[in-house]
């Protein structure tokens, strides 16, 4: 096991390789987890699914004392209108939030997919240059 080490450490193509598809792939990959985690954070996913019939910035109206069904009527109706109001609003954000999470899966995937084949796609580039010079 001792000699494999020192042949790892000494042969830097084998090292660039480990690098390349070791190293820098699992980076790219914590980036990528990052990016997915700081934009749930920002959109708070779970804050708002789990307030999500809430009112609307707290407006709510008090029923107060005593009985008037003309009072309670309006009441009931502007804290069902803010409450519906508050849903409609977390929907759109939480539909943009989770776009957006889409995308940055999407541009993740081809970035790491692209880094994995970037060995590849700079030896095909290499021969195709020298092919035009000949």
């Amino acid at each position: 096991m001792k000699m494999l080490e020192v042949a790892q450490k000494r042969n830097i193509i084998f090292g660039l390789f480990v690098w390349h598809f070791v190293g820098a792939s699992k980076a790219i990959l914590l980036g990528w987890r990052n990016f997915l985690f700081s934009n749930a954070s920002y959109f708070s996913f779970g804050q708002m699914l789990r307030h999500f019939f809430g009112h609307w910035h707290g407006m709510k109206s008090d029923y107060g004392r005593g009985f008037d069904p003309k009072l309670y009527f309006n009441v009931f109706l502007g804290n069902l209108i803010s409450r519906i109001l508050a849903a409609f609003m977390r929907l759109v954000l939480l539909a943009i939030g989770l776009a957006i999470e889409i995308f940055i899966f999407i541009v993740g995937l081809a970035v790491l997919l692209v880094w994995i084949f970037l060995p590849i796609i700079a030896l095909a580039f290499l021969f195709y240059g020298i092919g035009l010079l000949v």
